[in-house]
């Protein structure tokens, strides 16, 4: 299986935040799941993407042409994309499961384009995981549920989203989404 994780690509951001993300990227290579993210070696994005590779993970990025220059070099494979909304295209047909840690507003965009993605092709499967830490989701929760409340989207759909207060949470939530592969791929085995 293939987890998407959105995050920030800011170097500025709390190291309990850079803890969290090590805490995924080392829990999504013991389960097996190949990481595909933003490519970029910035911010959360490299904190992550390291923490999967040094843990034995597969890691892709997917990656803007504009910003090609950024590339993260430990990815094992870097799929190019034409721009922000081909990459997050690319991610949400390629990725099984998708995994929110804290970000900003490309993140928030992230979350609401692969909601509505997801919800628009009936896909029941791929559940969105947001790790709210320290209620940092809390308003875009609640802004989807008075959505909800005012009849202008189906409360059903809200089902599809798992809330985890914290990395450990968030572990376990993955963990019960995350269906092994059948059989062995190969490890170079390249997303297209």
């Amino acid at each position: 299986m293939r987890t998407a994780v959105y995050c920030s690509s800011r170097d500025t951001v709390p190291q309990t935040y850079r803890d969290d993300a090590i805490t995924i990227g080392n829990y999504l290579a013991q389960l097996g799941s190949t990481l595909v993210y933003g490519g970029l070696d910035l911010g959360m994005m490299k904190v992550v993407a390291r923490a999967a590779k040094d843990a034995g993970g597969r890691v892709v990025g997917i990656v803007p042409i504009m910003r090609k220059k950024y590339i993260n070099p430990i990815n094992d494979e870097n799929v190019l994309a034409l721009d922000l909304n081909d990459r997050k295209a690319k991610m949400e047909l390629l990725s099984d499961i998708f995994v929110v840690l804290p970000g900003g507003y490309g993140t928030l965009d992230e979350i609401i384009s692969t909601f509505s993605f997801l919800t628009f092709t009936a896909d029941k499967h791929k559940p969105i995981i947001l790790l709210n830490t320290d209620g940092l989701y809390d308003h875009t929760i609640a802004q989807l549920q008075l959505m909800c409340d005012r009849q202008l989207m189906d409360p059903s759909t809200m089902q599809r989203i798992h809330v985890a207060r914290d990395a450990k949470e968030c572990c376990e939530i993955i963990g019960q989404h995350f269906r092994p592969l059948k059989h062995k791929t190969n490890h170079s085995e390249s997303l297209y």
